[in-house]
C-alpha cells in the first residue's frame, strides 16, 4: 500500500485489490452498523488509525471500554510489549503460558499486517503522529474532567445564530433535569422551562453560570415573569426550593466533587496538545450510571458545537468525533439530552470539517432525520431480519448500483466477519470489503487498573499545589549572588540531589511585525540572552524561554555574576544591545505559493497553510476533473452513437445477406426441378442468370458485412484509445495538483527599530 494523505486504506475487496475512502467523505458523515461480532470496532479503530497518521484529531465517546485499544501500538512487535496485556485465564485456557501466549500474539499480528500489505514502520507512524489521552469523568484512574467550564458565557457567533442558542438552552436545561433524575418534556415541564429561562439570562447577557448560580437562581430568578405569567405564579417559591434542593442534593455530595477537578472541558485542548500536536481523545464512561453518562456526553457534544460555530468554514477534514455505541443516546421514538445537539452536529458539522462516526448494532438505534444526514454506511453482519429490510430500503435504488432487493438480502446475509458493505453517496454503486488488520492491538475492553497503568505517569505529575511550593521553598538553604537592580528566577532541566547554574542576561520583549502592502501584522514574544558569568563576553542569542520557577531548589550552586549586574548605566547600555540584536536578527517568515497566488496567514503554521493549499488543490483538480470528464463523456457519446449505428447497419446486412441466400437457393432449387420436369428450356436459362445475379449479390453484402464489422472493430478501438487518452489526462491532471509538485517559496518581515519593546531585563540562572 501506499501512503496519501487524501485516502484512508480501509481494506480490500473481494478481488484482492485495495479500497481506499476519501477522508473529506468523512465530512458528510458515516455509520458503521452490525452484530456482536461483526467487526465493528475493528473497523472503528481503523478509521481512527487513519485519521491520526493524516494528522487528523478525533475525540472519541467510549461508551464499552475498546476504544482504549488505540493506546497499544506496539511498534517492535516483540514478546515483551504484548506481555503485559495478555488475559491470564485466556492463556490457561488454551494451557499456555502467559510467554508464550505473548508470543503467539506478537506472531500474529506481525503475519496479520503482512498479509495486509503493512509493517511496523506503519506502526511507529501511527504512534508518533499523535498524542493519545484516556479521559475518565469523574474517575481518578483516567484523566479527570472539569465539567464546570462547560457553563461559561457563549462567544458572538452563537449567540447571533438563534436556532444554535436555542437549541444549547434546552440541551443545557435538560442535562441539570436528566443529572437529578427529572424526565422532564421541555415543552410542558416548568422545571425544564424555568432553567431554560435561567440558562437564556445568562448567555444573552454574556455571563458565566456556573452549578451553584443555576441552583441559587433556581430560588431566586433573576427575572420576575415566565412568559405572560408572573414567577410565583408559574412557579412557587416553595416549589422552586424542592426543586433546587434536589439540584443540590447532587452537587453536594462528596462523589460529585470529583466531577470539578481535572482538565477543563476545552475542545481545542482535546483535540490538540500544547505544541499543537494532533490529539485522540477517548472519553471512557463505561464506569457511569445511565444518568451520568448521558448527563457527560450532553455536555461534551454541547461543547463541541460552541467549538464548532466558532470555527472557519472548511470543505476538507479537520476533525473526527467518533461514537462506539449510539445505542440510547439517540433514539427515534424519545428525546434524551443528547439527541437535539447531536442532530445539530450531524446537519451543521460538515461546514465546519467535522466528520461524525456513530457505530450501533443495529439501524433502528437511530432517529431516522440522523439516518437522512449520513453519506456513508459501513454494513456488517446484522442479526435480524427487520434490521437487514431498514438497511435494504435505504440502498435500493441508489445511483449506480447493479443491485436487485433479493441480491442485497443475500450479500447482507452471507457477510463474514469484518466484511462490511460500503455505500458512500460521494461516489456512484455499492461495493464489499473486508477490513484491513488494524496496527492497535485489539485485546478487547480495557480495565480501571490496565487504564491507570496506561495514563499513570499523566496521572499523577499533576502540577504541584502552593501550599507544597511554600514549604519547598523553606526548606531552601542556599546562598547565591544578590543583584539588587534586577529580578531573577531559575530554569532546572533535570531533578537531581544538586545543581549548579550560570547566570544568563535576559531581555524579554515584544516585537511587532508589519507589511503594510500585504495588510500583515503580527506580535510576537522573543527572548534573548547572552551569559553573564564574571569576565564573560557578551555574546546575544535567541532563546524559547518556558517552565521558570521564581525560586532556586535546594542545592542549587551559582556561578559568579558580571559586577555589571549592579551597573545601571552598563545595563542601559546593554539593553539598548539587545534591541539591536533583535532589530538586526529577529524575522517572520510568511509561506507563499505564487503558483496559486496563495499566501500564509500571519499567524498560520507551516502545517495550515499546506492544509489550505491541499484544499484549493483539491477544489481546483475536481474542477478541471468535472471539465475533462465532461469532454470526454462527449467524445464517449459520439463514439457510442457511431458503434449503435454500425451495429443496426450490420443487422440489417446480415439480414439481407440471409434473405439473398434463400432466394437464391430456392432459385437453384426451381431450376434444377425445372430441368428435371423437362421445362422450357428457355426459362431454366432465365433462372440461371437470375441465380448467378444472386450469387453475385451474395457475395457483395457479405462483402459488406465484413466492411461493417471492421469500421465497428475499428470503432472500438476507437473509444479504447479514448478511454487511454481520458486516463493519461487524469493521471497528468492529478500530477500537477498534487502538492508535492507544487513550490512553496517566503516572504520574509523584519522589524522596524521603533516596535522593538523590552519589556523587562532579568537574570535567568540556568542549569548547566
Amino acid at each position: 500500500m501506499q501512503e496519501s494523505q487524501r485516502f484512508f486504506y480501509l481494506g480490500k475487496d473481494e478481488n484482492g485489490a485495495e479500497v481506499s475512502y476519501k477522508n473529506q467523505d468523512l465530512t458528510t458523515h458515516a455509520l458503521i452498523v452490525g452484530m456482536t461480532g461483526s467487526g465493528k470496532t475493528g473497523l472503528g479503530i481503523g478509521l481512527i488509525e487513519e485519521a491520526a497518521i493524516d494528522g487528523i484529531p478525533s475525540i472519541i465517546i467510549d461508551p464499552k471500554g475498546d476504544m482504549g485499544n488505540l493506546l497499544l501500538t506496539f511498534p517492535s512487535l516483540s514478546k515483551e510489549e504484548f506481555l503485559p496485556w495478555i488475559d491470564l485465564q485466556e492463556a490457561e485456557n488454551k494451557n499456555q503460558s502467559i510467554e508464550e501466549a505473548a508470543f503467539e500474539n506478537a506472531k500474529l499480528w506481525e503475519n496479520g499486517l503482512l498479509q495486509w500489505d503493512e509493517d511496523k514502520g506503519r506502526i511507529a507512524m501511527l504512534k508518533n503522529s499523535a498524542k493519545f489521552t484516556i479521559y475518565t469523568p469523574s474517575a481518578s484512574y483516567g484523566k479527570k474532567v472539569n465539567i464546570l467550564s462547560s457553563f461559561r458565557a457563549l462567544p458572538q457567533k452563537v449567540l447571533d445564530d438563534e436556532d444554535t442558542l436555542n437549541m444549547l438552552i434546552s440541551s443545557s436545561a435538560a442535562t441539570i433535569l436528566n443529572l437529578a433524575n427529572i424526565n422532564a418534556n421541555s415543552l410542558s415541564s416548568k422545571e425544564h422551562i424555568l432553567v431554560s429561562s435561567i440558562f437564556a439570562h445568562f448567555y444573552k447577557n454574556g455571563k458565566n453560570i456556573g452549578l451553584e448560580e443555576i441552583v441559587s437562581s433556581i430560588v431566586t430568578p433573576p427575572f420576575d415573569k415566565v412568559g405572560v405569567f408572573s414567577l410565583e405564579t408559574f412557579f412557587p417559591k416553595e416549589k422552586r426550593m424542592d426543586f433546587a434542593m434536589k439540584i443540590n442534593a447532587i452537587i453536594a455530595s462528596p462523589s460529585f466533587s470529583s466531577w470539578l477537578e481535572g482538565e477543563d472541558m476545552d475542545i481545542d485542548g482535546f483535540l490538540f496538545d500544547k505544541d499543537k500536536k494532533p490529539k485522540v481523545s477517548i472519553f471512557n464512561i463505561t464506569h457511569l450510571g445511565d444518568n451520568e453518562r448521558m448527563f457527560f456526553v450532553t455536555l461534551l457534544l454541547n461543547n463541541l458545537i460552541v467549538w464548532m460555530r466558532s470555527q472557519e468554514g472548511s470543505s476538507s477534514l479537520k476533525a473526527l468525533i467518533y461514537m462506539d455505541e449510539i445505542f440510547g443516546f439517540f433514539p427515534p421514538n424519545s428525546n434524551p439530552s443528547s439527541k437535539l445537539p447531536m442532530l445539530t452536529l450531524l446537519k451543521q458539522a460538515r461546514a465546519f470539517g467535522l466528520g461524525i462516526v456513530l457505530s450501533t448494532q443495529n439501524p433502528i438505534d437511530l432517529d431516522y432525520k440522523g439516518l437522512s444526514n449520513i453519506g456513508t454506511w459501513f454494513i456488517g453482519r446484522l442479526q435480524t431480519a427487520q434490521d437487514k429490510e431498514r438497511v435494504i430500503d435505504g440502498l435500493v435504488g441508489i445511483k449506480g448500483s447493479e443491485f436487485s432487493r433479493q441480491e442485497l438480502l443475500n450479500a447482507l446475509s452471507n457477510l463474514k466477519k469484518r466484511h462490511f458493505l460500503l455505500k458512500n453517496i460521494n461516489e456512484e454503486g455499492l461495493k464489499i470489503f473486508q477490513t484491513r488488520w488494524t496496527l492497535s492491538y485489539l485485546k478487547g475492553p480495557l480495565s480501571k487498573e490496565q487504564i491507570k497503568n496506561l495514563m499513570g505517569a499523566e496521572v499523577t505529575s499533576q502540577p504541584k499545589t502552593e501550599k507544597a511550593q511554600q514549604e519547598k521553598s523553606t526548606e531552601q538553604n542556599v546562598s547565591l549572588n544578590f543583584v539588587s537592580n534586577l529580578n531573577q528566577r531559575y530554569f532546572y532541566k533535570t531533578s537531581s540531589e544538586s545543581y549548579k547554574l550560570n547566570p544568563y542576561l535576559t531581555c524579554s520583549a515584544k516585537v511587532r511585525f508589519v507589511n503594510a502592502k500585504k495588510g500583515m501584522e503580527k506580535e510576537n514574544d522573543i527572548h534573548v540572552q547572552t551569559l553573564f558569568l564574571k569576565d564573560g563576553d557578551i555574546n546575544w542569542h535567541v532563546e524559547d524561554i518556558t517552565s521558570l520557577e521564581n525560586t532556586p531548589r535546594n542545592r542549587s550552586d551559582f556561578g559568579e555574576i558580571s559586577p555589571f549586574a549592579d551597573n545601571n548605566k552598563r545595563l542601559s547600555a546593554l539593553k539598548k544591545e539587545a534591541i539591536d540584536f533583535i532589530y538586526k536578527n529577529a524575522k517572520v517568515t510568511i509561506q507563499t505559493v505564487p503558483s496559486l497566488k496563495m499566501e500564509a496567514k500571519i499567524n498560520e503554521s507551516k502545517e495550515e497553510f499546506k492544509t489550505r493549499v491541499e484544499e484549493r488543490l483539491d477544489k481546483m483538480y475536481e474542477e478541471k476533473y468535472e471539465e475533462l470528464k465532461a469532454l470526454y463523456d462527449k467524445k464517449h457519446k459520439v463514439v457510442e452513437d457511431k458503434f449503435s449505428k454500425f451495429n443496426l447497419k450490420l443487422a440489417k446486412e446480415k439480414n439481407d445477406v440471409q434473405n439473398t441466400t434463400l432466394t437464391t437457393v430456392v432459385n437453384i432449387g426451381g431450376g434444377i426441378l425445372g430441368a428435371l420436369l423437362g421445362g422450357r428450356k428457355s426459362s431454366s436459362i432465365s433462372k440461371t442468370i437470375s441465380t448467378i445475379k444472386s450469387a453475385n449479390k451474395i457475395k457483395k453484402e457479405r462483402d459488406d458485412v465484413k466492411n461493417i464489422e471492421l469500421e465497428i472493430e475499428n470503432i472500438q478501438n476507437e473509444a479504447k484509445e479514448i478511454e487511454t487518452e481520458f486516463q493519461t489526462k487524469i493521471k497528468a491532471l492529478k500530477s500537477t495538483f498534487d502538492i508535492a509538485n507544487i513550490d512553496f517559496s517566503e516572504i520574509t518581515i523584519t522589524p522596524r527599530k521603533t516596535d522593538i519593546y523590552c519589556n523587562e531585563m532579568f537574570i535567568l540562572w540556568r542549569e548547566i
